[in-house]
């Protein structure tokens, strides 16, 4: 189940309030933002559609009237998008909702909401499973709704055959990282340097945090190419780019200032990681094989080590190709949640958890073989 308060669209309170960059109002067309409001509320936020379409503008999170999920975990650090699935055109994917369900993670589900011919898309959040059908907080309020009211999906939304898995026609997968954010410290600014050096994001979701660690509280994630102004002398800067464990503090657009991590930073806006020269070389992995040139998922089941580890992410996390910060070998972010088989002997693996620089050859959830950063693992 997962808990929240249901909210409208059609409030009097914000639904004349325009929706995004446009025209339309989000009392009209507002049920995603709806959606996602009441689902970063039940991780721990407390916002309304206004107090989010008002975040998202400012970040970027409209195309016209058009939301961009995507950009949610940027304005909001403990929330985790992880996709939309489309499943127009085939039975939607019933299992996975029903187990997302079951561990309390917020699933958004697109549906049909009148029977005119195609897609007349809306947005529902579902609370839980109950028999075949799914009990949703519905973001528009029909005579009679109330938030304490049940709503079931296919008796409300029933023209493309009354079954979930037809009537579901897409599905946006959430997750959050904590049942509730963590406080947020003080944060202390400094005085920006009037020899002013600028840094960029290397590669998307490159953390701002209130102290140079991975377990520094995260004020935000910042999207590549954001541009940094560096709070430190140039000097000491240029020297830790491309390090692993270092940490610059900067300040980015807004002006809020926190630490990133040097190796995910480069000195020119959409270039390398670091300067040629500066990286520091990645450590050769503990385990026998050449790494693959290219982002391509290393051979499916090799057999296990005896007394194989299971590790979990401290964070969302980097799931590489070979063992090196570079955004060819990036081949997909890994959630929080889920479960890695280590690919080494545990007298091997266990001394470089938690070390910044050593990297675990690992297998996922998907049985794909590949590296993590062994400092972002426990």
């Amino acid at each position: 189940m997962f808990k929240t308060q249901n909210l409208y669209q059609n409030d009097e309170k914000w639904k004349n309030t325009k929706l995004g960059n446009s025209s339309e109002t989000i009392g009209g067309w507002g049920c995603l933002l709806t959606s996602a409001t009441m689902m970063l509320n039940g991780i721990g936020y407390n916002e309304t559609p206004e107090t989010v379409n008002e975040k998202m503008k400012k970040a970027g999170g409209f195309q016209g009237a058009f939301f961009i999920p995507s950009v949610l975990p940027y304005v909001w650090p403990n929330c985790a998008y992880r996709d939309m699935q489309p499943c127009e055109s085939v039975p939607a994917p019933i299992a996975q909702i029903d187990a997302a369900i079951a561990a309390g993670k917020p699933v958004i589900l697109q549906v049909d909401w009148n029977k005119q011919v195609g897609i007349q898309t809306h947005f529902v959040l579902v609370k839980e499973k109950k028999g075949d059908d799914y009990v949703v907080y519905d973001p528009y309020k029909y005579g009679g709704d109330s938030p304490e009211k049940e709503v079931l999906l296919t008796s409300r939304y029933k023209f493309n055959g009354a079954k979930a898995e037809s009537e579901i026609s897409a599905v946006l997968w959430f997750d959050s990282y904590s049942a509730v954010p963590p406080e947020p410290p003080k944060m202390t600014k400094v005085p920006v340097p009037a020899d002013k050096f600028f840094l960029y994001a290397a590669e998307d979701d490159l953390a701002l945090r209130a102290d140079p660690s991975v377990s520094g509280f995260l004020w935000k994630r910042m999207l590549k190419g954001t541009e940094l102004t560096c709070l430190e002398p140039k000097v000491t800067a240029r020297a830790k780019i491309g390090a692993n464990g270092q940490w610059i503090n900067v300040q980015d657009p807004n002006g809020d200032q926190g630490y990133v991590a040097a190796w995910y930073v480069s000195e020119t806006k959409g270039g390398p990681v670091s300067p040629a020269g500066t990286m520091q070389p990645a450590p050769k992995p503990v385990t026998s094989g050449a790494a693959s040139a290219s982002p391509k998922p290393a051979t499916l089941g090799k057999p296990l080590p005896a007394g194989a580890l299971l590790f979990l992410p401290v964070e969302e996390l980097a799931f590489r190709s070979r063992p090196e910060i570079a955004p060819d070998t990036l081949m997909r972010r890994i959630p929080v949640t889920e479960q890695l088989v280590s690919l080494e002997p545990p007298d091997f693996a266990i001394p470089k958890v938690g070390v910044t620089g050593k990297w675990l050859k690992v297998r996922d959830q998907q049985n794909v073989e590949g590296f993590v950063a062994a400092w972002y693992v426990k």
